[in-house]
Formats: C-alpha cells, sequence, structure tokens
C-alpha cells in the first residue's frame, strides 16, 4: 500500500512490496497481521475545559491511538457545554492542537434557537439530542439545519432512577427499555428531515424502532457484554442506559450479528477515582478507548461475527453513519489511516495506560487481537507498544468538504 504522508491520502492499494525506493516501509508479510482500516469512535467523552483533571484531548487521544482507533468525535456536555459558539470553538481548538488522531466534535443544543444555524456553521459533525433537549426549544432550530442528529434515547424522567436506588437491578428496574423507544418516538414527532442517528442503544426493542424509522443506530461494548450479573459495584458499573438483563444483552447480540446495527461506539466516558467511587452521587460512565475493539474482537475469535463485519462496523459503518465518505476503507483516495494488528493474540486487559480514568470495568478481563501499529494520514502514531511522540495532530475532517 502506498501512501502520500504529505496528503496523508493512499495512493495505491497492492500486495506486492513497494520496493527500495518507497519511502518507510512497515513489511509485515509472513507474521499472520491483518491491515484494516482505523477504527473510527463516534461516541466519546474526552472531556478536557474545565473538566480536565477527568481526561484531556491529549491523554483520550493517546487512549484511542493505543487501540488503533484514528478517529474520535468528542461529546458537547463538557463544562461549558458547547451550547454556543465561543465554548465550541475552544474545544475544536484543543482538539486541533492536542489531539494525535483525526477528531470532531458534536454542538450541543443551544438554549436560545437563534444560535442554531451559528453552530452549524462551525466544522462540526453533527448536533447531541440529550434526553432534556427533547423539550428544549432550540431542537427545532438545530433539526432545521438539516445537520446530523445524534439521539441519547432516554426521556429526561428515567433520570429519577439515580435517585430511586443505587444497585444496578433497581436502575434497571427503574430505567427500563420504553424509555428509550419513547425517546425515538419523542423525536419523530418533530419530523427531523436531516439525517438522525440514535446512539448506544441497550435493547433489541431501540434497534429495532431506530430502523423502523429509517435512523442509523450503534451499540456499545458494555451493552453487548456485561450485564446486571456482572461482578461489578453499584458505583463502576453506572452507566446511562444501564446495564440490562442477560436476556435483554443477548438480544442485543442477536440484532448486532443479524447486521441491524451500523457500528460500534464506546460512549467512553472518563472520570476521576476519587468521583467513581462515592455513591450514590458517582456519575455513570466506564472508560473504554483503550480496551474496546479487542473486546469486540472476541466475537471474531469465536466465530460468531466475520471479519468483513467487524471491520464494517468499527471502520465505514461509522464513517457513512458521519458522512465522511474518504473514511473506513483501503482504497485509493481515502484517508490513509489504519491500523496493523495480531487477530490470534489473546491477552488480558492490565486498565487503562494512557486515560487518566484509571477504574475499569474490564480489567483482567480477556482480550482478542492486539494492534502492533497505527498511522494516521499515513504517519505512525503508534508502533510496538508505544506511543510515537512528537507526531503533529490529526485533523478534523469536517473541515475539509473533500472528506464528505
Amino acid at each position: 500500500m502506498g501512501v502520500d504522508e504529505e496528503s496523508g491520502l493512499i495512493v495505491s492499494v497492492s500486495r506486492d512490496h513497494p520496493g527500495s525506493g518507497a519511502g518507510r516501509v512497515w513489511d509485515y508479510r509472513g507474521r499472520g497481521v491483518i491491515v484494516a482500516p482505523g477504527f473510527i469512535d463516534l461516541h466519546v467523552h474526552l472531556r478536557g475545559l474545565q473538566l480536565s483533571y477527568k481526561e484531556d484531548e491529549a491523554s483520550g487521544c493517546k487512549a484511542a491511538a493505543a487501540a488503533g482507533i484514528t478517529l474520535v468525535v468528542d461529546m458537547p456536555n463538557t463544562r461549558p457545554q458547547l451550547r454556543d459558539p465561543e465554548a465550541l470553538r475552544a474545544k475544536l481548538e484543543a482538539l486541533d492542537s492536542k489531539c494525535i488522531v483525526d477528531h470532531g466534535a458534536y454542538a450541543g443544543i443551544p438554549r436560545d434557537p437563534s444560535l442554531a444555524s451559528r453552530l452549524a456553521s462551525e466544522p462540526i459533525a453533527g448536533f447531541k439530542v440529550y434526553p432534556e433537549d427533547l423539550a428544549s426549544p432550540g431542537l427545532a432550530g438545530a433539526l432545521a439545519t438539516r445537520r446530523l442528529v445524534v439521539l441519547h434515547p432516554e426521556l429526561p424522567e428515567a433520570s429519577k432512577a439515580d435517585l430511586a436506588s443505587a444497585t444496578l437491578e433497581g436502575r434497571l428496574a427503574h430505567r427500563g427499555c420504553w424509555w428509550e423507544g419513547a425517546a425515538v418516538l419523542e423525536l419523530g414527532a418533530h419530523r427531523p428531515r436531516g439525517r438522525v442517528h440514535v446512539t448506544h442503544a441497550s435493547c433489541a426493542s431501540t434497534v429495532a424502532m431506530a430502523r423502523s424509522w429509517g435512523y442509523t443506530v450503534d451499540v456499545t461494548p458494555h451493552h453487548l457484554f456485561l450485564d446486571t450479573t456482572a461482578p461489578l459495584d453499584p458505583c463502576l458499573g453506572r452507566v446511562n442506559p444501564p446495564l440490562r438483563s442477560p436476556g435483554e444483552r443477548l438480544g442485543l447480540v442477536k440484532m448486532l450479528l443479524e447486521g441491524r446495527v451500523d457500528a460500534l461506539a464506546s460512549d467512553h466516558a472518563p472520570h476521576e477515582e476519587r468521583e467513581k467511587s462515592l455513591p450514590p452521587t458517582c456519575p455513570p460512565g466506564f472508560p473504554w478507548l483503550e480496551a474496546w475493539p479487542w473486546l469486540a474482537y472476541r466475537l471474531v475469535a469465536s466465530g460468531a461475527l466475520g471479519l468483513g463485519e467487524f471491520h464494517w462496523l468499527t471502520s465505514r459503518g461509522p464513517a457513512l453513519v458521519l458522512g465522511l465518505k474518504r473514511y473506513g476503507a483501503l482504497q485509493e483516495g481515502f484517508r490513509a489511516n489504519l491500523v496493523a494488528y495480531d487477530p490470534n493474540a489473546s491477552w488480558r486487559f492490565p486498565g487503562p495506560r494512557y486515560s487518566k480514568a484509571k477504574l475499569h470495568p474490564a480489567t483482567m478481563m480477556e482480550l482478542r487481537g492486539r494492534p502492533l501499529g497505527v498511522w494516521v494520514g499515513g504517519a505512525p502514531v503508534y508502533l510496538d507498544g508505544e506511543i510515537v511522540e512528537g507526531r503533529r495532530p490529526g485533523v478534523n475532517p469536517f473541515r475539509a468538504p473533500g472528506a464528505r
């Protein structure tokens, strides 16, 4: 494969060795290594700004690179929230200066409807709709821009579960699948004309409803692999939407294996160890970036999911959801974001190395497959277990119409 490092694009795809005049060469022939498009995570919380003590753009993007993730899209529930142009620009500038992988961000639904068009004029991936935004006067303005809308599928009333119960089973009882379906219906009542994506669906019924409306949908590794029987304390296991029952989890896995899911996404949500350890106010979220692709690869290793389907769910599918036509495939003219990995590796995840969030639900869990090298725009960012220091930051593809 030939790469133009100046443009960051793939210029040729071939099985032949490029020869001595090809510049830098990484030769993995004969080692059983798979070279694939770099993974895309369309739902991460890199924190930063006033929440940099939890995570920042530099630490989060290094964690992503170490897992083979070459594009991340950041959520707007930062501090300050990305609901006005000034806060949004500060976030975009931080990503541009600190993130070693390609990156983007969603804008939040503005409280002032008149700000929607100004937010949409910035290089954003789209708008994120949280449960409280379904009744916001700014929602109509955001929908009118026809930018991608990403829905957190719960109604605001679901948050009462945090007060009703601190146990995993109790949160499940008070925060059931019906809240997710009701949120999809509520957004549909606004008749959005642009593209709609339902993120972190935790129930098979949510996937089915999203697809019935013509929406795309992603699922997370924790809703696929963990349920209320997992040996997690109430704080470490707290996430929104909550972990489901074993039966509901298996129903979601079935949806994935049947090809009814468009993408995998992490919902990487880092928190300081102290605050994640204090019930009943401990915040929800798992810090997934360094582990989740290789937890998901267990489905390939077991024979349940095909290799092509895995690459679609982690690369091409997310790219299409985001409207990025030149991402997620090994083709001429595509962004040279690549991961080379050992598909036969089996290892125990020791915990996050680069992320600031150290409490992790998958610590010592068996993972399958392991990245050996990761390239962004043809430049190495991770080689043989180490971040390549001093690399220039990645790019925001939403600034470049050619990528879309």
